[in-house]
This record gives structure tokens, C-alpha cells and sequence, in this order.
């Protein structure tokens, strides 16, 4: 009989710490399946290929990025019934796992081995590239940008998030994109998030009141203005002070339909794409998902 417990596990991931981690996480179930892909862009097509049920738990090692594409290979597979998702925090972006309350490693092989789960929200998006599934944030302007610079860096050592962010905000291109919602008249927009959680970026919180299973998308919008404002904004970002601000919107969408002015990058959980247009709907609790709260 197929063991319960199937663990996705990119060998380089958290600094090349993934086989320690698959051990560890053997230790709970010795007859684990083990699946190594060979980087994030793979585990879509592994994880769809899986043949799970509700009666599995998938463990995926990696950030943000590595989990979505496992949430996206699930949702490919049209299963009839999901297995639980147990995110293991090893990326450069854990986004998802801070939310769940999962701070490390330790935290999220407790959550594998306790029996407390929940369900949470995942969004359908359909863009130029095709269909995918997040469980993070969706963003343009400034946001896609910041994560362009921020890859480019990591290829010449680790940068923060949030100095790569002031990079971008103080030397980099900060000119608005020209973005319709819901078929109303275009407005501009120097960033513009979709979230599901409440943090991005390394850690931003960007949608801090955001609920992970509400059925519906924190959409934060900044309106263009000058680089002191901005970085007045971004200095409010870093405590969740900023949605009260003056040119900051705030809205809850359960769909949304997006139409740029022209093909735009687009960050996905930290992943990049380019897309004209993005259509966007949340199915509410979705996913259940290993936590310890």
C-alpha cells in the first residue's frame, strides 16, 4: 500500500538542506514516497502526475514560488478528491506558511505530524500564459518589478527584499501602468496587489487584514506619485500602516478581470509571467492544508 505521505523536494532548496529535511520528515513516516525535482518550475507537472486523494498529505519543500506551482499541478490533476497541502518553509519567500503560523522547519514537520488542518482560499488566474493557481499574491506595477530585481540580485548573492525594494523605489522604474478593472475605465496604477495573505515580499504586509479563507482578494492599490511620497508610503508599508494613506485604495474582490494597456510583467506567488490581461476568480477554501493553527 502506497504510503500517506508523499514529500516534493527540490534537492537545492534551503541552501541545499532538502535531504536533511526529507530524513526528518521520514522519521514520521517511514514508508514516505520521495519525488526530487530539479527546481520550481518542475513540480507542476511531478505534482500533477501524482495520483493523490484526501487520504495523502503532500509535503513541498520550497518558498512561495515551489508551492505554487505544487497547487497548480493539483488543480491540473481534476482530482476528485485533494490531498492535504503541508508547505515547508525553505524559500526565499514563505509567505503562505507565515500566515498558517508555521515560522520554520520545526514548525511545519509539528503541523505534518499533529492532526490539525484547515481549509484555505486559492485563486484561479487566467492570463496569456495560460491557467494557473495562487495561494499568495498577485501584483504589477512596482510589485513585479521589485521581483525582477530581487531574482537578478539572488544570482549575485542574497539581497533583502526590502533593500531591493528602496533600489527600485529610489534608481528604478517607477512609472505607472495603465490598468482597467472590471471593464470600468482605465486608471493608473504604480502598484497594484491581489492578495490572498497578508504578507509579500519577504515579508511586506501588504494586505495586513487580509483572511485566508474568505473567499475574496485584498486588492491594495497605489496611485502614481512622486519617489519621496512613494518611499513615505513604503516606510508605512513595513508596519501595515499604509492603507489609510492618501492615494492607497483597498477593496475585497471575489472576481476580478484585469485589462493593461499593454503586456505587462506580473508577479504570481513570486514567480514572474507577462500578460495584457489577467482574469482572476477565488474558489473559497479550496485547499485544506496542514497548520498548527
Amino acid at each position: 500500500m502506497e504510503s500517506a505521505l508523499v514529500i516534493v523536494a527540490n534537492p537545492t532548496a534551503g541552501s541545499g538542506k532538502a535531504p536533511e529535511l526529507v530524513e526528518r520528515l521520514r522519521t514520521l513516516h517511514s514508508d514516505a514516497r520521495v519525488v526530487l525535482s530539479e527546481g520550481p518550475e518542475g513540480v507542476r507537472e511531478v505534482v500533477a502526475d501524482l495520483d493523490l486523494d484526501t487520504a495523502h498529505t503532500l509535503a513541498v519543500l520550497g518558498g512561495d514560488g515551489t508551492v505554487h506551482q505544487a497547487v497548480s499541478g493539483l488543480f491540473d490533476a481534476h482530482l476528485s478528491s485533494m490531498p492535504t497541502l503541508a508547505p515547508v518553509p525553505c524559500g526565499s519567500g514563505n509567505a503562505l506558511a507565515a500566515a498558517l503560523g508555521i515560522r520554520g522547519t520545526d514548525d511545519a514537520i509539528k503541523a505534518i505530524a499533529g492532526e490539525a488542518k484547515r481549509e484555505i482560499d486559492v485563486a484561479r488566474l487566467e492570463s496569456d500564459e495560460g491557467v494557473c493557481h495562487a495561494i499568495n499574491v498577485i501584483g504589477w506595477g512596482l510589485s513585479a518589478r521589485v521581483t525582477l530585481r530581487a531574482a537578478a540580485a539572488r544570482g549575485a548573492g542574497k539581497m533583502p527584499y526590502t533593500k531591493t525594494a528602496l533600489c527600485e523605489l529610489l534608481w528604478g522604474d517607477a512609472s505607472p501602468v495603465e490598468a482597467a478593472l472590471d471593464g470600468s475605465p482605465s486608471t493608473r496604477d504604480a502598484l497594484g496587489m491581489a492578495c490572498l495573505t497578508p504578507h509579500a515580499g519577504g515579508g511586506m504586509p501588504v494586505a495586513p487584514d487580509a483572511l485566508l479563507d474568505d473567499g475574496a482578494l485584498d486588492l491594495v492599490r497605489v496611485s502614481p506619485t512622486g519617489r519621496l511620497r512613494l518611499l513615505s508610503l513604503f516606510t508605512r508599508l513595513l508596519f501595515g500602516k499604509h492603507l489609510s494613506a492618501r492615494g492607497v485604495s483597498h477593496q475585497l474582490h471575489k472576481e476580478l478581470q484585469i485589462e493593461f494597456e499593454s503586456v505587462q510583467p506580473v508577479v504570481v506567488d513570486g514567480e514572474m509571467i507577462e500578460s495584457k490581461r489577467l482574469s482572476i476568480e477565488v474558489f473559497a477554501r479550496a485547499l485544506r492544508v496542514c497548520s498548527p493553527r
